[in-house]
């Protein structure tokens, strides 16, 4: 294990040293455009090793090595996609062009938002230089039929929190540098169900000597049992989910900082995490079962009350006897995991 580590680090140490010591010679120009879309040839490269070498000495620093440029070069390529740089002033563009059709339960609502540009307004002002951030409020009130709900978070780079509770079915204010949010509410009175939609705009968040100002600061009712899919890009996110029924929950994130703190208001709850390079913190009760499933290839872990059952298996002592259970299904590129019981 310190071979493989060494070789890792050295091998990263030098191949940095020499790009950049041949740059500053002017003896290298590389066209990164054109390299960095092949990084999974690193992983190719890291499959022939592990088939060819088997187990001997020093392969797997080697492959460890591969797969860490792999994961480096394809965070980068599309970091180098998203966001284009100009000196002090970053464009990123945020185009959601998967086709997301929201499920139509017979109602659909756009919600309340006090933005009173209409539609050809608000495009028109975002292709300006606006100084001022664009503020935007969104609700929908909360039905006595509603028992279920889903809630789908599409964001790209900001900040962003859930937690506390709302008399109506869910509330969220919203800041951006330069595009707003969207939301869309469907209900079902025949399966007694709702299905919420905040959705960044299609646009260029501005992001001006390395800071963004794009924040959702989100609440949900407390009553529903709730199936949450969150979508990040990069960022912060905060979610406090210890008052909610949260029966499922999606993260999906690139790079970011991810705090989530679950609660034990269902008898099982699913959680499905897959983050690119990212700090994921992972709060649960004391008094809750986990069983945690991890696959990943370069994950640095904290897993307290976690004991290892099998490969990338771990679960805590009160599993089989407590009356409430998570469990945790984890997939990470290069990230820290942290589990803490309170």
């Amino acid at each position: 294990m310190k071979n493989s580590r060494g070789i890792v680090w050295g091998g990263l140490l030098v191949i940095f040293g020499v790009i950049w010591l041949l740059r500053s010679m002017n003896l290298l120009n590389i066209d990164w455009d054109l390299v960095l879309p092949y990084w999974p040839v690193l992983l190719i490269l890291a499959g022939a090793i592990l088939m060819a070498a088997g187990r001997e000495r020093g392969s797997g620093g080697i492959v460890a090595l591969l797969i860490t440029l792999a994961v480096f070069g394809g965070v980068v390529n599309k970091t180098h996609q998203a966001f284009d740089n100009h000196g002090n002033n970053w464009n990123f563009g945020w185009d959601d062009d998967d086709d997301n059709d929201d499920h139509d339960y017979g109602f659909h609502h756009d919600d309340d938002s006090d933005n009173a540009d209409d539609d050809e307004d608000k495009d028109s002002d975002y292709s300006k230089d606006r100084n001022n951030p664009i503020n935007g409020s969104y609700n929908y009130e909360m039905e006595d039929f509603i028992q279920k709900a889903n809630f789908n978070l599409e964001g790209g780079a900001g900040s962003f929190s859930l937690n506390g509770n709302t008399a109506k079915l869910f509330e969220a204010a919203t800041t951006s540098t330069m595009v707003g949010f969207r939301s869309n509410t469907s209900v079902n009175k025949l399966d007694n169900s709702a299905s919420v939609t905040l959705k960044m705009e299609e646009g260029n968040v501005k992001i001006k000597n390395g800071e963004i100002s794009n924040q959702a600061k989100i609440h949900l009712n407390e009553k529903p049992v709730w199936s949450i899919d969150l979508g990040i890009g990069a960022g912060k996110g905060d979610f406090d989910f210890s008052n909610y029924k949260v029966e499922k929950l999606k993260v999906s994130t690139g790079v970011a900082d991810m705090d989530i703190r679950l609660g034990d208001k269902v008898p099982t709850a699913n959680v499905d995490i897959e983050a690119g390079v990212a700090s994921v913190t992972l709060e649960i009760p004391e008094s809750v079962g986990c069983e945690m499933h991890m696959d990943g290839a370069l994950n640095a872990k904290n897993m307290e009350g976690l004991n290892k059952v099998g490969n990338g298996y771990y679960r805590t002592s009160n599993f089989d006897t407590a009356s409430k259970k998570v469990i945790v299904h984890y997939e990470g590129g290069l990230t820290s995991i942290n589990i803490k019981r309170y």
